[in-house]
């Protein structure tokens, strides 16, 4: 007689064999690369934040030109799921120098450079003034009478020499804006006539420097009137307009990570000229725009671009982990002109991200410009504007220890 308890006992055990060998194909097939879809998702925003905070230090180091090195940490890959069939991705991470990074911008057209230089002043007028430096009254030989008066924007500037006791003399100062008087009183008591004298104007004390400067809407023109025997002595920054011809160009070295998932899409994210742009095959996103100031009213176009300088060594990582970027300010140049029309062309792998951010913010502005794309630029015409391009140099190198 069989033992029929035997056989079942067999085949509950085959049975629950198979659902187990079910149950594990269906999780390994269906759930895994869900789940692993879903973990290389979640690595995607970790990078994206610590692009953003990228993006913050470089900012930081130029807009404050610090010397002092800024430390972030870049995540390459993630781990694959222990006790099941699954992959692990990988990333890269690199620092491109300036001349194989395919990003550039060049500004050409008419219009008036900025200009650092040192004027005297007897008498005429100082036009395109966009900044003071130094401002001085130079006075070679004292006689009473002498006087010395500057107008800019609503605002009188008088010295006159004139008695004290005796044989000695005075300088009064009057400052007058806007019909307010905000200075009035002597100078300088007890001077010899024939002597000399100078009056440093942006003194503190007689409120130019702080009360006035700061809120002129610039350009502006100065006049002067002064006796011939003292001068004015300016030295700032104006529109130059002995040569109308202006040609600016800079490429931009960048960093770049680029993913090589194995689950979720693979994306690209780029570090470009103080932009941060997300790149894959449906198309590119600029995440985190550049510093940019665009008015309409005082007609100004502020763009500061970060450039990023590639040291030799340690400009390359791949594989799995968690590496850093160390990143210090080297330098900066500054261009600023007035453009009767100027035309800006960005080279760049990424136009359509840069395009349509560039677009939204002339939109916003209601700037007048055009604007047109191509596979790897985008170019804005724009006229009577006051442009100022700051470009701030930053070293950088991925991995511990620094280049030097």
């Amino acid at each position: 007689m069989m033992n029929n308890k035997g056989q079942v006992g067999i085949i509950v055990a085959i049975l629950v064999v198979t659902l187990l060998a079910s149950v594990l194909v269906i999780v390994q097939v269906h759930y895994i690369p869900k789940w692993m879809k879903e973990r290389e998702a979640e690595h995607m925003d970790v990078v994206t934040n610590q692009f953003a905070s990228l993006k913050y230090s470089l900012d930081l180091q130029a807009m404050e030109e610090s010397s002092s090195p800024l430390t972030n940490s870049i995540t390459l890959g993630s781990k694959e799921l222990p006790y099941f069939v699954s992959s692990r991705a990988f990333g890269s991470l690199q620092i491109i120098s300036s001349t194989t990074s395919n990003f550039s911008i060049s500004v050409s057209g008419r219009g008036m450079e900025s200009l650092l230089a040192t004027y005297e002043k007897n008498s005429g007028n100082l036009t395109y003034v966009l900044s003071i430096v130094s401002f001085e009254i130079v006075i070679n030989d004292l006689e009473i009478g002498d006087k010395y008066n500057a107008t800019f924007y609503g605002t009188t500037i008088s010295a006159e020499v004139g008695n004290f006791i005796g044989n000695t003399l005075l300088i009064n100062l009057t400052v007058i804006n806007a019909s307010q008087i905000i200075f009035n009183q002597p100078v300088a008591v007890g001077l010899k006539a024939g002597s000399s004298y100078r009056i440093n104007l942006l003194n503190e004390d007689y409120k130019i420097s702080t009360e006035i400067l700061p809120y002129l809407s610039t350009p502006f023109n100065m006049t002067f009137n002064a006796s011939t025997n003292g001068t004015f002595v300016i030295k700032c920054y104006r529109y130059d307009d002995s040569n109308l011809n202006i040609q600016y160009y800079n490429s931009f070295g960048i960093i770049k990570y680029e993913a090589d998932n194995a689950y979720f899409v693979d994306q690209d994210y780029i570090y470009e000229g103080g932009a941060v742009i997300l790149s894959q095959y449906t198309g590119d996103t600029l995440l985190y725009p550049p510093l940019l100031y665009i008015s309409n009213v005082t007609k100004t176009f502020n763009f500061t671009l970060i450039s990023i300088l590639a040291p030799t060594g340690k400009t390359a990582v791949a594989g799995y982990g968690t590496y850093s970027i160390r990143t210090n300010f080297s330098s900066s140049d500054t261009y600023r002109c007035y453009g009767y029309n100027l035309t800006i062309n960005m080279t760049t792998n990424y136009p359509n991200a840069w395009r349509h951010y560039l677009e939204n913010e002339l939109e916003k502005s209601g700037m007048s410009y055009s604007l047109s794309s191509g596979s790897n630029y985008v170019k804005i015409t724009v006229t009577n504007i006051n442009l100022i391009l700051h470009i701030a140099k930053v070293y950088a190198q991925v991995g511990p220890g620094w280049v030097t």
